[in-house]
């Protein structure tokens, strides 16, 4: 009686897992390139830049200047420290651009203009993730997965120079994977890491994080008031884990009290109450006490969940990518999709599927009042991983962690 009555615990312990699991795998079945149902709601869309920028894996909106802030890296294709892409050889750093989209008669030539850096340090690279902009300080904050251990950079901004003037570099020991990162105040962050376990350091214990939805990734609370303002390279930053949760991804503040983050592997977004004392409304953000994130409820989407960008009227932009297993063939490849060189020299099946290869992109939009709204489902343009719109102006722009230029919708 007692190894029934224990053998129907386990079960019932195991059985809301297994269901998580099946779902999963329900999502990836359905999502097949090729068994995959397109949507396209939007009005007008366009590609642009295809042939100047890609692999632009966030951007952000500054909305009271109709300007786009993109961070695009080509080096992803060789170095991808989330997904386990490691090309022996150089490796191309990345690019910050201010695409100016107010104007859709304005030529494309004037509306897209690189950053000039100033400041950085010699010999050190740049390879972007996560984007967060204070626009009060014009402080622009960029995950780097730069070779020499991961950090956040911090940049000033002038939009009129186009100039990203770097400040200093934020290191600390619970940013050991830094992704995502949204602003509380001009000196708190709250920052993802993906994973406990580091692709380039434990491959395989890497792949179970993934793929077993453990929730050993995290969001760290980041107060960097205690730097020194002449110090161009610091580490003494206040740090500490708010949250715990698989495969954490994007994270928004989603509105005075709610910071939703999203959570790759369990396909979904995780809604979390923000502590009183360091709420965005609240005068007092600079509270001796760390904030409290107190997990309030999920919305599930049919993907898996990227990158999350709130708008100003209220809704949450949400993309990711339908299937996981076509995304990580087509991300392994484009080192050599990409060059002529490498691509001469392939496999006739390498250069077959890089003529049919295909990353299927997903983009919605959720307000608490009309739930989940599906914009794009599609391949056209691949590996879909920011969604960001402007209801004012209703332009929308979609980045891709290994497309080619950026998607422009218009409302």
């Amino acid at each position: 009686m007692l190894k029934i009555a224990l053998s129907a615990l386990a079960f019932a312990v195991t059985l809301p897992y297994l269901q998580d699991c099946f779902e999963r795998l329900s999502i990836i079945r359905q999502n097949a390139p090729g068994r995959l149902a397109t949507v396209n709601a939007f009005n007008s869309r366009e590609l642009k830049y295809a042939d100047q920028i890609r692999s632009c894996e966030d951007g952000l909106l500054i909305e009271s200047k109709g300007l786009a802030i993109l961070a695009c890296d080509p080096g992803r294709e060789k170095w991808n420290t989330v997904m386990g892409v490691f090309v022996p050889g150089p490796v191309p750093g990345a690019t910050i651009y201010a695409y100016d989209y107010k104007d859709s008669e304005a030529q494309d030539s004037e509306s897209l203009k690189p950053f000039k850096i100033v400041g950085y340090e010699p010999g050190i690279d740049l390879h972007t993730l996560g984007l967060a902009y204070h626009e009060e300080t014009s402080t622009l904050f960029v995950a780097n997965h730069r070779t020499d251990g991961s950090a956040i950079e911090m940049f000033e901004l002038d939009l009129v120079k186009l100039t990203a003037t770097h400040l200093r570099t934020i290191k600390h020991p619970l940013l050991h994977g830094p992704n995502s990162i949204t602003l509380i105040s001009n000196h708190e962050l709250l920052v993802t890491n993906d994973h406990y376990f580091l692709v380039k350091e434990h491959p395989i214990l890497a792949i179970i994080e993934t793929y077993l939805s453990l929730p050993l990734g995290t969001a760290v609370y980041v107060d960097i008031s205690p730097l020194p303002e002449d110090t161009a390279d610091a580490t003494n930053v206040k740090a500490k884990v708010v949250a715990r949760l698989p495969f954490a991804n994007g994270i928004e503040v989603l509105n005075d009290t709610t910071v939703a983050i999203a959570t790759t592997s369990k396909a979904a977004v995780y809604l979390h109450e923000l502590s009183a004392s360091h709420s965005t409304s609240s005068s007092s953000s600079s509270s001796p006490e760390p904030p409290t994130l107190a997990y309030r409820s999920k919305i599930r989407f049919p993907f898996m969940v990227d990158n999350i960008q709130a708008s100003s009227d209220g809704a949450l932009l949400v993309a990711g990518h339908p299937n996981p297993i076509a995304l990580t063939r087509f991300a392994k490849t484009r080192h050599v999709c990409n060059s002529p060189v490498e691509l001469a020299a392939a496999d006739p099946s390498v250069r077959e599927y890089c003529v049919t290869a295909r990353a299927p992109s997903w983009v919605s939009r959720w307000t608490e009042a009309r739930g989940i709204e599906h914009l794009y489902v599609g391949d056209d343009y691949p590996s879909s991983c920011t969604a960001t719109y402007d209801p004012e102006r209703k332009v929308g722009i979609v980045t891709g962690l290994y497309a080619k230029g950026i998607l422009v919708w218009r409302e």
